[in-house]
């Protein structure tokens, strides 16, 4: 193609068709190829505020979420501290009422023990009073106790119980040189032995209060009003 220029005055028709197709075609190939600015989007007041507010919205969700895994993770630590002050606060109060219903089973056994000791002393009294041969078994066992006795031997009981003693026990004393000897001191029922280097005390008294002593308690035979 020639570089010549020809005015545009003297171009044909064609020539001027030509220039100006070259002309367009070189325009849009400009244009095609200049780089496309990036087109900014104005966001309205309307729009911007609803995002925000949907911003907030997913926040507060995610803060309350946080906020109730913390919680409840506190709230079950808390539950298991508290279980474990019940707890030993159960175990102690147990403890303390073992020791409690321990202390309460010895005290109902003494005071059981009591008064079945009470019991037996008024039943023996009664029968003493009413049944004056009670005292034999007693004298009987008092004299077979020493192995052999010594003289002088003296048995010493209450004047009442004289009578029945020799009425039921001469065979006992028979062999033996017994001198018995009437003691109005000496309660009905009980008696004493003595002989050179022995004395065994039979009253009722003395043998009640061995009684007690096998047992740990102390119950006079005597009451304080008697």
């Amino acid at each position: 193609m020639s570089n010549v220029v020809i005015p545009k005055e003297k171009q044909t028709a064609y020539q001027r068709w030509e220039m100006a197709s070259f002309a367009e075609e070189a325009s849009e190939k400009t244009i095609a190829a200049a780089p496309v600015a990036p087109q900014i989007v104005q966001e309205s007041e309307e729009e911007k505020n609803a995002r925000l507010e949907a911003e907030l919205e997913q926040a507060r969700r995610e803060g309350y979420k946080i906020g109730l895994q913390q919680g409840f993770d506190t709230g079950i630590a808390d539950a298991a501290s508290q279980v474990r002050q019940d707890r030993e606060r159960l175990l102690a109060v147990l403890g303390s009422m073992e020791e409690a219903l321990k202390t309460a089973d010895e005290a109902i056994s003494e005071q059981l023990l009591a008064l079945a000791l009470d019991i037996a002393k008024a039943m023996v009294k009664d029968r003493l009073r009413v049944d004056p041969a009670v005292i034999l078994p007693i004298v009987r066992e008092s004299i077979h106790y020493l192995p052999t006795v010594q003289k002088p031997a003296r048995l010493i009981v209450h004047p009442d119980d004289v009578q029945i003693i020799k009425k039921y026990l001469q065979e006992d004393m028979a062999d033996s040189n017994w001198h018995i000897h009437e003691d109005s001191s000496l309660e009905r029922g009980g008696c004493m032995v003595e002989t050179g280097d022995n004395q065994i005390d039979a009253s009722n008294g003395t043998r009640w209060k061995r009684i007690c002593d096998a047992l740990a308690q102390h119950n006079d035979w005597v009451e304080p009003n008697e």
